[in-house]
């Protein structure tokens, strides 16, 4: 396996787009491999294309495709970069994360542990901002700011596992085999839909292929400061219920019903949470709520017609 493909999804984030192409850079040089880079505009209305350009000017000697989507969607950006992949391996970085030297070598190693590794699953590590972290915002919510971690030794995930979209490398023989990402999940623009990673794994499982876990392979995801605040958080729950109705296989009116014993306890919780005047139990309190919610807009959503769910 000697040829990659690098593909990098992004939507109005030009900055830190930037600083991960700069620090993919080394990388591609350390690894020795040949390698091509496709940064798919997804819809931006920033400075994306100049960042890009600055990029390929400075770096002649990396191969690099600027890919236009014009309809918004993660899951169909992904499918554009897959369209002008040539690579017989297939990476996916997402446009925020940081790139240490090592992280192609070392991921590209774990094809090896099994013949039947179709995805690598690559560790993803946080980076915190300079700003002050609320002393409520524990590990417990660092799932939803893509930290992925299986311990510090690679090895084959055990079935039904998954791997999160900021890091992960695919073969072309499963592309070919499994297909594309389905565009009814993934990031829409500002619309927090997620659930296209898992549904992905579901499928490699079905078709026989396994996954493999990097635990040197590892990127770290940048934390943007505005996430590491309650309303982002209370919406982040609210989009993950949402994903979980585009995700269930039944999308009847009676689906988001099982939430109501969910969304019934926490909302009788939540009176002696505030008298307690505990903020981490509040907020915690407060983003159960927003999730059991989620799958009612859900219903709404798909039954307006906003978001359609694929066949």
């Amino acid at each position: 396996m000697n040829t990659v493909s690098i593909i990098i999804a992004t939507y109005n984030r030009a900055d830190y787009l930037r600083d991960s192409l700069r620090t993919l850079a080394p990388a591609l040089a350390r690894s020795g491999m040949a390698a091509e880079v496709l940064v798919v505009n997804n819809a931006c209305t920033d400075h994306t294309d100049r960042v890009v350009a600055e990029f390929q000017q400075a770096h002649p000697q990396i191969p690099l495709q600027l890919i236009h989507e014009e309809q918004p969607g993660l899951s169909r950006a992904r499918n554009a970069g897959l369209a002008h992949a040539t690579g017989e391996m297939i990476c996916f970085l997402d446009d925020d994360v940081l790139v240490p030297e090592e992280w192609l070598t070392e991921l590209v190693k774990a094809f090896t542990l099994d013949e039947k590794v179709g995805c690598i699953a690559g560790r993803i590590k946080l980076s915190w901002p300079d700003t002050q972290k609320p002393s409520w915002v524990d590990d417990k919510y660092n799932g939803f700011y893509s930290q992925y971690e299986h311990g510090d030794e690679s090895n084959i995930l055990p079935p039904g596992d998954i791997f999160y979209g900021a890091n992960f490398a695919f073969t072309r023989q499963l592309v070919d085999r499994v297909g594309e990402f389905n565009t009814s999940l993934g990031r829409k623009g500002a619309l927090l839909l997620s659930g296209e990673d898992a549904e992905y794994a579901k499928r490699i499982w079905k078709h026989g292929f396994t996954i493999a876990y990097s635990a040197t392979g590892y990127v770290y995801h940048r934390v943007a400061p505005e996430r590491l605040t309650a309303p982002w958080l209370y919406k982040r729950y609210f989009w993950q219920g949402v994903t979980s109705y585009y995700a269930a296989k039944s999308h009847t009116p009676a689906y988001p019903l099982y939430n109501i014993p969910k969304l019934l306890s926490n909302l009788l919780v939540l009176p002696f949470t505030c008298l307690l005047l505990n903020k981490r139990l509040i907020y915690r309190t407060l983003f159960r709520i927003a999730n059991a919610l989620g799958p009612f807009y859900g219903w709404y959503l798909h039954v307006a017609k906003h978001v359609e769910v694929d066949a």
